[in-house]
């Protein structure tokens, strides 16, 4: 069985330094391939870090999080000033002073004067600030849906991310255990020669496929150093430390469970589909609002006091004042064709988002079961398989019976089937990170 790790013990050959030659290191350096910084970075040891700790990290630190959840602050601002009485009340003096001529002695002139104070407030008949705070706490909810709605996404993004590291380790394994198989193959191939055995033209194809298995690791490594950097701006951590993957395996472990019952675990958890409900119930709060204030949605009640003092007279009123606005010429008929339009629009996403679950579930489990299968294949027949041919060819050619071309045609087929292996598990894993998403959930 090939859990994962690409060993070699079937075939004999004793670990690799994954160090190049002094000769290929300066050929690379002349040519300006490989730069110090990459054997900087290469000579820093890597920090190694657990599935759940690369999810743990996301969830704390990943930028992308740190602004979404400021939504959620946002909401609550508005819940908060959905709840407070949007109306104060109103004070109002008025004073004035003048002199007025007697109609009897129309040379007297006297001083007139009057004062008034009052005191106004606007008050809401139809339940208003409930239907306010109503729409606002389903804005809240909302929000957070939609804040897990990006965690979901997060999640799923550090699950493929992780998977690539994965992945991109067993490829740099692979490269230096190539690299070691055609160093071997090219001591043999010295030694057949030496002994006159074969051509020296077996000795210079050998010292061709140790450049090309060269070329094949620096290539390797350089993608390893992006999964890196990819999972460290996920997690939040500093992209100059290099990171890497500790599991067990390189295939992520799938949910369990038939169709119907994934399906119905991703309706339960989908905060996209909350989020369209809330969307539902912030609506329907904005349509019996409208409706509200449609007909006497309020009235303003106040108290005032007048003094008045004319010539000799003087006189003092309290007065209650009530001011009712008519709807004769505004009923916010646009108001409510639109809120209900929205509300509309919002029932078509909630049923639009169930449809999408169902269809993504469907096909994450149809992928994952498909994948499964092509990788087991690979374990269980292909790759052992393809060990024992090489093998056995390589000991053909250390005693002399086939020629080293031979040789090299099987090697180019076990490295493509090793290659097509770590394709599918890549594939494997895309699919198994796509039915966490569909399930809102986590290994």
């Amino acid at each position: 069985m090939f859990a994962g790790r690409l060993l070699w013990k079937g075939l004999g050959i004793a670990p690799v330094s994954a160090g190049f030659s002094a000769s290929f290191l300066a050929w690379l350096f002349s040519w300006g391939i490989l730069l110090p910084a990459s054997l900087a970075g290469a000579a820093e040891a890597p920090v190694q870090i657990t599935l759940e700790q690369a999810l743990s990290e996301a969830m704390d630190r990943n930028p992308t999080l740190s602004v979404e959840r400021r939504e959620i602050d946002i909401a609550k601002g508005t819940r908060r000033q959905a709840g407070i009485y949007p109306f104060n009340p109103e004070i109002e003096a008025e004073g004035g002073a003048g002199r007025a001529r007697d109609r009897v002695e129309a040379d007297e002139r006297r001083g007139i004067n009057t004062q008034s104070v009052g005191i106004s407030q606007t008050i809401w008949l139809k339940g208003q600030r409930g239907l306010r705070v109503r729409g606002a706490e389903a804005g809240v909810l909302r929000a957070q849906s939609l804040v897990q709605d990006a965690e979901r996404q997060v999640v799923s993004d550090t699950l493929k991310t992780y998977s690539d590291l994965l992945v991109s380790q067993e490829r740099v394994n692979l490269a230096r255990e190539i690299l070691g198989v055609v160093r071997q193959v090219q001591d043999a191939a010295q030694t057949l020669f030496e002994g006159d055995a074969v051509p020296q033209l077996d000795v210079f194809r050998s010292e061709v496929e140790v450049r090309k298995a060269e070329n094949r690791l620096v290539v390797e490594e350089r993608t390893l150093a992006v999964a890196q950097r990819e999972l460290a701006l996920l997690i939040g951590r500093a992209v100059e430390q290099p990171l890497r993957a500790v599991a067990p395996s390189p295939v992520l472990a799938q949910p369990q469970g038939d169709m119907d019952a994934l399906r119905n675990e991703a309706f339960a958890r989908r905060p996209d589909l909350n989020a369209a409900r809330a969307a539902v119930q912030a609506g329907q709060a904005e349509v019996d609002l409208v409706q509200a204030e449609r007909f006497l949605p309020e009235l303003k009640v106040g108290l005032k006091y007048e003094a008045a003092r004319d010539f000799d007279a003087v006189g003092q009123s309290g007065l209650l004042t009530l001011s009712i606005p008519l709807p004769l010429f505004n009923r916010r008929d646009g108001d409510l064709d639109r809120a209900q339009a929205e509300v509309a629009r919002h029932e078509a996403q909630v049923e639009l988002a169930r449809r999408r679950i169902e269809k993504e579930t469907s096909t994450a489990v149809q992928q994952v079961s498909a994948s499964r299968q092509i990788v087991d294949r690979y374990v269980e027949s292909i790759l052992p398989q393809q060990e024992r041919n090489f093998r056995l060819l390589r000991e053909a050619y250390a005693i002399g019976e086939i020629r080293i071309t031979d040789v090299f045609v099987g090697q180019r087929e076990f490295i493509g089937d090793r290659e097509a292996y770590l394709e599918a598990v890549g594939a494997l894993n895309a699919a198994t990170a796509e039915l966490y998403r569909a399930l809102n959930a986590r290994p």
